[in-house]
Formats: C-alpha cells, structure tokens, sequence
C-alpha cells in the first residue's frame, strides 16, 4: 500500500489516497493505525489521513484516525490533506471545498502555504480547569508564563485533566498557552493530544482554539504561535470561523507491506 508522509508544523501524518481503489471506503483498523504510527516498529506518525471521494460539491472526503484507531478531526491534518491534494492536481487548484468529520472545509493557498477554515462549534467559556473551546475536537486552554513552558512537565498536567470526569466521555486536548507573547507577537504554546496520548509538537485545532479564547478575553482577529515544530497563524472571518495557516513538507513517501 502506498503512503506519503506529511509534516504540518511538526505534526507528521501518513497519507492514503484511496479515491481511485474499488474499496474507497475502506478504513485501517485500530491495530493497523496503532502499528503505522509506532515510531520504533513501523513508519511513525501523529495520526492517519485518508483521502477519499468527495460528495457533491467536495473535491474529496478526508478522515482523520489517531495512533489509537479513533476518528477525529484535526486542523493540521486538513492543511496537509488539502496541500496533497493540490500536489496531486499538480499544483493546478489554489482552492479546494472538502469534507471531514465535523462538516464542510475550504482551503486556500495563501502566500505559499496552505490554509484551511475551521469552525467553533463551542465558543470559549470558563470551567474549573481552565478555558474550554470546541474547535472541530474538544479543546482546554490553560495559560502561563511563556518562561515557565520549556520546562513544564506537560504530561504530568495535562494527563488528569485529559481523563477528567467533566470531559466525559469524549475527553479533552490540552493545551498550554503562554500568557504573553514574544518580542516578534508570537505566543508560545504546548500541546498534549488525546488519541496520541502524548505531546505533539504543534495542533492545528488546539492553535485555533488557543487563538479563540485570546480573542475572547483580549479582543483582536489575527494571532501568531510558536509550537515547538513550528509557527503557525489563525486569522478570524467571524465570531465562530477561523482560517489556519502554516507550512506543510511532504518528506518522503514510502509502501507498507503486509504484516
């Protein structure tokens, strides 16, 4: 089976095309996905993308799985499905409409990179723990100090609250944002994923919802983040859409082989 692998911001994706196979519908099971993405035993990944046909008025149907075979949607990964997808028409469309599992997309190639819409199902509201905003997948934004996020033991925060009972049954990523941004306006941030189970090195969805709740507690429609696998840039259209940008590279492709 042949892949392509993707890298959005440092979030790295393996990448199916399955709009031209006689089973389009198909999808890898829980142990296939969980095996693709174990960095040490098979090619290593954030997650799964399948490029699948569109219904009317889509170019295609993307779906997203997770290490631990569970659908999702994800930001970046729609950046790097429309990226492909423009790569595959050799680079003939800027435009794309796409489908996914939370609705209706549009991607757009903007000054070199692309950029995907995404909507607020759940605008920002306050909870115990911290800001919680749906952005496509269930999102809980916590702020500190931009020092303080180096060295933060992420997975020591962020596991109990990712489990929480008031996130129940769905569960929540969780975010670190900094309270402040740097000298060039950009916000640090830190990224712990359900489904990984681990930290990621840049969430598209998890920018935008880190982006929501600056807007609702500071005002502004543009923001800048620094993840630590790269930059990436929300711009708001409205009150509940928001376009995400940032780089994608597509390093290598590849062939899994039976187990």
């Amino acid at each position: 089976m042949e892949f392509v692998k993707l890298d959005a911001a440092g979030n790295d994706f393996i990448a199916l095309d399955l709009r031209g196979q006689d089973d389009a519908e198909w999808t890898p099971t829980p142990v296939q996905t969980a095996q693709w993405c174990d960095r040490r035993h098979g090619v290593g990944a954030d997650g799964v993308l399948l490029m699948k046909p569109g219904g009317a008025g889509a170019d295609f149907h993307l779906t997203f799985l997770n290490p631990d075979g569970s659908e999702a949607f994800c930001g970046n990964g729609a950046r790097a499905a429309f990226a492909w997808w423009r790569s595959l028409s050799q680079n003939a469309f800027d435009t794309a409409h796409f489908t996914a599992l939370d609705g209706l997309h549009e991607g757009h190639w903007v000054e070199g990179e692309p950029c995907v819409d995404l909507q607020l199902a759940e605008l920002p509201r306050d909870t115990a723990h911290g800001a919680f905003v749906h952005s496509g997948t269930e999102h809980l934004i916590l702020g500190m100090p931009a020092e303080a996020l180096p060295e933060l033991n992420l997975a020591a925060l962020a596991r109990p609250l990712r489990y929480h009972g008031d996130f129940a049954p769905q569960g929540v990523n969780v975010n670190v944002v900094a309270t402040s941004s740097d000298s060039d306006g950009f916000y640090a941030m830190r990224t712990f994923e359900k489904g990984v189970e681990g930290e990621t090195l840049s969430c598209g969805s998890g920018t935008v919802a880190a982006a929501a709740v600056l807007r609702w507690s500071s005002g502004g429609e543009a923001f800048k983040f620094r993840a630590p696998g790269g930059t990436l840039g929300v711009v708001f259209a409205d009150e509940k859409r928001a376009w995400l940008s940032g780089p994608v590279e597509m390093p290598y492709s590849g062939t899994i082989l039976p187990s």
